[in-house]
């Protein structure tokens, strides 16, 4: 490795469904992206392209390679065939028709004897035949009848001959629909997988022929993926302005199906493929699970790249100036999606994600601002008890001048008329006092009802953003954005203040609490945007 020259390698895929698209979102395409590349990496395209894609002149720098062929010049490769491989691929992106037969009767009568074979078991207490009983409700594929019945049929237990009849039941009923026509198809489901690898320009990659570049992913996927066939891989190298070999890139059009089961699973493989790879190369690592969110999508494609950037310098590299390593940015992501998807598995009360703390600060930080508030509106009530206690003062200072001796008459005089002065001030300060105490009581009641609306509406922007990066589970998303929305129209009926502090003050609050979806929307490009979120809660008055 020493003196080796570091260089950044992209490598990328994208699966096509069997569905109509107007956009590729989440990694998938439909049939109309696939048409569009399709003939984009062709060169047969349906109409003139509207901006510059590649330099016809270059066009002789094109080669494909097919499963028949090998690998040769894209311009020898007429267009009237090229034509007929995208029909051929055309053609395999529509959903395959299902022969009509009973599998739904027979799904329903095993999902009966399952139940039956399984409150069966819960009656057994020996372990050994309890786990007798599970690896026959575990069965996948076409069961051994006979050993697993065996298997059970050693254990003392009570009704055998019933229990056994039953689980022979339900295996020759799971046997049947395993042997029967299947659903080879979901309707979103992948059908072709487009991958490609580039070395970026700036990293002057020299010396490294086109067919060589071709072969690399070609060996990629027929070692990891064999059963797969690959419908052909074209390198483009009329795409450089500066007619050099250093971005010249293979394109690999890969079917999903699997040419021994006529299942279109590669997905399910490659996870179990990059499963195998964790155990060799990251012990204790979480497994992607075999539905995968969003999160762990992002993690299997970005395994693959590890073990494709291995390929590469394995092969490809291995004897050259260069080894590929990931930027440390995309490095930092997938450390990044790991703690993320890390934290998804815990219980909502043990994570740790600063998603949740940071809403919890904030939310605490707004509840001390409601009692500072209330602890103003008390010490100006405080004020008010005593202006009331300095009048009645006053009246008793009367009382005692009018008690005076006659010498003391002029001084009485005097103090009637200060006392005619703090009668008025009296009647002033018992007004303004019960105006003020009024006061106080409205803004007291305003406050608490602010506060409590306010906790309302955040808890329901927090709720909503946890279950984004959560379960993403829409009734519960939902139900979080009507209980925000109802809360701040309670905030801003209630809201009487000339300037509209309160409404200001909760819309903040909402700007505050969405700030984390535009700060992780370079990780997550497809989350919604803060403000779209907020027209939804804040809606135009």
């Amino acid at each position: 490795m020493n003196g080796k020259k570091i260089t950044s390698m992209i490598f990328k895929t994208l699966n096509y469904t069997n569905e109509i698209k107007k956009k590729s979102t989440n990694g998938h395409g439909g049939r109309r992206q696939l048409f569009k590349s399709l003939r984009h990496s062709l060169r047969i395209p349906a109409s003139q392209p509207k901006k510059l894609e590649w330099f016809d002149e270059q066009s002789h720098l094109n080669l494909i390679w097919l499963p028949e062929t090998g690998t040769i010049k894209l311009n020898d490769y007429p267009k009237e065939k090229r034509e007929a491989l995208l029909a051929k691929i055309a053609d395999e992106a529509e959903a395959p028709t299902v022969v009509k037969n009973n599998r739904t009767e027979l799904l329903e009568t095993r999902t009966k004897l399952k139940n039956k074979v399984k409150n069966a078991s819960k009656k057994e207490t020996d372990e050994v035949s309890i786990l007798a009983f599970q690896n026959i409700l575990n069965v996948s594929g076409i069961a051994d009848t006979e050993q697993l019945l065996s298997d059970l049929d050693q254990f003392d237990i009570k009704r055998k001959s019933q229990k056994l009849d039953t689980a022979r039941q339900f295996l020759d009923c799971h046997n049947e629909i395993e042997r029967g026509p299947k659903r080879f198809i979901k309707k979103n489901q992948a059908v072709i997988q487009e991958a490609f690898f580039k070395f970026p320009a700036r990293n002057e990659v020299k010396g490294i022929s086109p067919e060589k570049r071709i072969d690399l992913i070609k060996d990629f996927y027929q070692a990891a993926f064999p059963n797969y066939p690959i419908h052909f891989i074209v390198l483009h190298g009329d795409e450089d302005a500066d007619l050099t070999e250093h971005s010249d890139h293979p394109h690999l059009f890969i079917s999903t199906k699997n040419s021994k089961t006529g299942r279109y699973d590669l997905r399910e493989t490659q996870i179990k493929l990059v499963n195998a790879y964790l155990d060799k190369v990251r012990p204790g690592a979480d497994h992607i699970s075999e539905k995968p969110d969003y999160l762990e999508s992002q993690l299997l494609f970005g395994y693959l790249q590890d073990m494709f950037y291995a390929h590469t310098n394995n092969k490809l590299l291995k004897d050259t100036l260069y080894r590929a390593q990931k930027h440390e940015k995309t490095q930092e992501h997938m450390s990044k999606l790991r703690y993320i998807n890390g934290e998804a598995r815990k219980p909502k009360s043990e994570r740790e994600f600063s998603l949740y703390q940071l809403a919890k600060e904030k939310r605490d930080e707004a509840l001390r601002n409601a009692d500072l508030a209330k602890k103003q509106a008390l010490d100006a009530r405080d004020y008010a008890r005593k202006a009331n206690e300095s009048a009645k003062n006053a009246q008793e200072r009367q009382r005692l001048a009018e008690q005076s001796t006659a010498e003391e008459h002029e001084q009485a005089a005097a103090y009637r008329r200060r006392s005619a002065i703090s009668q008025q001030a009296i009647v002033n300060n018992n007004t303004e006092s019960a105006r003020i105490r009024a006061e106080i009581a409205r803004e007291q009641a305003t406050l608490e009802l602010f506060r409590t609306n306010l906790s309302t509406l955040i808890d329901g922007v927090v709720g909503w953003i946890g279950e984004l990066f959560a379960d993403r589970r829409k009734e519960i998303q939902d139900k979080f954005l009507k209980q925000a929305q109802s809360a701040y129209e309670r905030v801003s009926a209630n809201d009487r203040t000339e300037e509209q502090k309160y409404k200001k003050t909760a819309e903040a609050e909402v700007d505050s609490q969405l700030t984390v979806l535009d700060k992780y929307q370079k990780l997550f490009p497809n989350i919604p945007k803060a403000h779209e979120v907020k027209r939804m809660i804040i809606k135009p008055q």
